[in-house]
């Protein structure tokens, strides 16, 4: 026992000794100015490999927030440490926490060091606390809605045109603006109805007539606003609707995905604003037609800021006025744009203007806004978009609006397709070189999405299931096979199946978007691929966006279109000369994969589909042997093989489908 207890000790001080020599090596993090809440932002792609050990010596619980890249404070990164506790957390170097406590009263803002750090949260740093900022980033908040049932009145008028104006007020978080919507009826309308959030007030609504304004009596019915016309108007009659409105819109809680307006800050606290609406609707922040199946056919926008800030749109700038303490940007969109592809964004932005030789001879001009302090980045990164358009232009047709711009702008959220100004992210990594794989993904959207467009949320797939194949097109030509399978073996992680990607009723956006619908929409057309070949894959994106030769010379609005599921199909059926129906029942309108069920008989092997409802599903399926790769053909969803099972080494080697196995 004398030796046991002797060996203990020696054991406990050399562990004692090791555990002062580890803790002679944390740096205790000092906080950092108040300021850097509202402007900090962590590096972005960090692969250092550090920890923080976070230490609360009181008797309240604490949190700690990270600041993302983009100055939001990420609730997906937060620690809790109960009173007289502490918890040991993973980070980076150069990244940015906010302690807080239960309260969300910040206590302190922290930069990791190389190293270990650790934070000691005592009585005394809840004496001067500061409110934690509202750009909090939280994928779990709800959102609203667009789209969804049609209401006669709103199916009775086609919206012509669309002219916002609009002031921001960014130290209030607050816009005063008005929309004249000019509509052409189309039946019989008693009511104008249009959709607004209801966080906006809605100040007066009038009618301009000739040289008149008439009042319109206005009320808010089951979250729109009703409209009584002075009199009945008929099919054919031109009317023009002015709204007037203000308020706090909507804060982005989780761009683009619950959206709203962004407020962020610069590296050196300058505005950085930007809106995205596209699952919420664009009435969020003005008035319109809250469907996708009804785009204007041109837009003016005209937007006030405070004199430094540069407030960039879609389409063409047309004017800007110095106002002396303001600045007003005047933008036109000549081109039909659906209503979550109008964007506003608000920064001290630098553009670099460039230009784009088209593969069709027409010289496009080309604008990057920026944010100053990424100035050398960007300068790098997007001259690399001529590469991009080359393949695109090549592959599918001309870039859609050549008689307005390329625009690319940077954005506090991690990007979308708004329509001549894609939104972007400052992230300038690449996947290869001279290639970012998310700006290559939103450019396409201005052909899958913005010159074609689902006609309803129901066949919503389309616009990511095409702009995502040809994401993976591309990096088939940069990294051949390889980077293809690569690319595929990345989506099919993503599939899951909860709701099917195409629904045949009416639905709203909330219905049907999914991140799953990304990753399964894109592998549904690497299966297609496998029936009809990669030439007949990528004749068919052509002529979806472009179903005739005449289109694609045609820069007056009249080359956009919608587009359903049904059509994708009968485009097949064109170039294919097949009926692929089967094909469309079984991946699009159900959730279920089918299943292959595996049976031994007498002479090998009994192979069959099983569907949801039964349905047809007569798939090819590729088998490995040591003999090589054999194909078996369908009947009625049913195959024999004379071939024992112990000889099958893998089902569908080059995974091409989708599929669940039974035996």
């Amino acid at each position: 026992m004398k030796y046991i207890a002797t060996f203990l000790i020696l054991i406990t001080s050399i562990i004692s000794a090791n555990s002062q020599a580890i803790d002679s090596t944390i740096q205790l993090l000092e906080p950092l100015d108040w300021e850097l809440m509202s402007c900090g932002k962590s590096p972005i792609w960090r692969e250092s490999k550090e920890t923080l050990l976070l230490v609360n010596e009181t008797d309240k619980s604490i949190q700690g927030f990270w600041i993302s890249n983009t100055n939001l404070i990420r609730k997906q990164r937060r620690a809790f440490v109960n009173a007289n506790q502490s918890t040991k957390l993973n980070v980076k170097d150069g990244e940015y926490w906010i302690i807080c406590d239960s309260d969300n009263n910040a206590l302190g803002v922290f930069q990791i060091l190389q190293g270990q750090n650790k934070i000691i949260i005592s009585e005394t740093d809840f004496k001067e606390t500061r409110k934690l900022p509202t750009n909090i980033i939280d994928n779990n908040a709800s959102g609203t809605i667009s789209g969804g049932q049609f209401i006669q009145e709103q199916t009775a008028y086609d919206v012509i045109l669309y002219d916002i104006k609009m002031e921001i007020f960014p130290d209030k978080k607050f816009i005063r603006a008005s929309n004249t919507i000019s509509i052409v009826v189309t039946k019989e309308l008693k009511y104008f109805v249009f959709d607004l959030d209801t966080l906006l007030k809605v100040k007066s609504v009038f009618l301009k007539e000739e040289n008149k304004k008439v009042t319109l009596e206005t009320k808010l019915h089951k979250g729109k606003y009703w409209c009584k016309l002075p009199m009945q108007r008929n099919k054919g009659d031109l009317l023009n609707v002015y709204i007037e409105y203000e308020g706090k819109p909507r804060s982005a809680t989780h761009a683009p995905y619950q959206g709203g307006f962004s407020w962020n800050k610069t590296k050196d606290c300058q505005d950085w604003i930007a809106t995205s609406c596209q699952i919420d609707g664009a009435d969020l922040w003005f008035p319109c037609k809250d469907y996708q199946w009804d785009e204007p056919d041109s837009v003016k926008l005209a937007f006030t800021v405070p004199q430094g800030l540069m407030a960039v749109s879609n389409g063409v700038l047309i004017n800007t006025v110095d106002n002396n303490q303001t600045t007003t940007y005047t933008w036109k969109v000549s081109n039909p744009i659906n209503n979550y592809a109008i964007a506003l964004n608000i920064a001290p932005y630098i553009e670099l203007k460039d230009e784009y030789v088209s593969l069709y001879e027409d010289t496009i001009r080309i604008s990057y806004w920026f944010l100053p302090e990424n100035e050398t980045n960007a300068k790098q990164l997007y001259p690399n978009i001529k590469n991009y358009l080359d393949f695109i232009e090549s592959t599918i047709g001309p870039y859609p609006f050549r008689n307005e711009k390329i625009g690319v702008v940077e954005v506090p959220f991690v990007g979308m397709e708004h329509q001549t100004i894609t939104a972007i992210a400052p992230n300038f990594t690449h996947k290869y070189p001279g290639y970012n794989y998310i700006l290559f993904h939103e450019l396409c959207h201005e052909w899958f999405g913005n010159l074609v467009t689902a006609y309803d949320w129901n066949d919503f797939w389309i616009q990511e299931g095409l702009t995502g194949y040809v994401e993976a097109l591309y990096e088939e030509y940069l990294q051949g096979e390889i980077g293809y399978k690569k690319k595929l073996e990345l989506r099919r992680r993503g599939v899951q199946n909860e709701i099917p990607l195409a629904i045949d009723s009416i639905v709203s956006s909330r219905d049907i978007f999914s991140d799953w619908s990304y990753a399964k929409s894109v592998y549904m057309i690497h299966s297609l691929r496998y029936l009809i070949g990669k030439e007949n894959i990528i004749k068919v994106l052509r002529l979806m966006a472009y179903p005739n030769k005449e289109l694609e010379h045609k820069t007056n609005g009249q080359q956009c279109r919608f587009v359903t599921t049904n059509d994708l199909f009968e485009t097949i059926e064109n170039v294919c000369g097949t009926n692929y129906d089967w094909f469309k029942d079984v991946y699009l309108y159900k959730a279920e994969l089918p299943t292959l069920m595996i049976q031994k008989n007498k002479d090998g092997v009994s192979l069959s589909w099983i569907t949801k409802d039964n349905l047809p599903f007569n798939m090819p399926l590729e088998l490995k042997t040591e003999n090589g790769l054999q194909k078996i053909d369908f009947d009625n969803n049913v195959a024999s093989i004379d071939i024992s099972r112990k000889e099958i080494l893998e089902f569908d080697p080059n995974k091409w489908i989708l599929f669940n196995i039974e035996e």
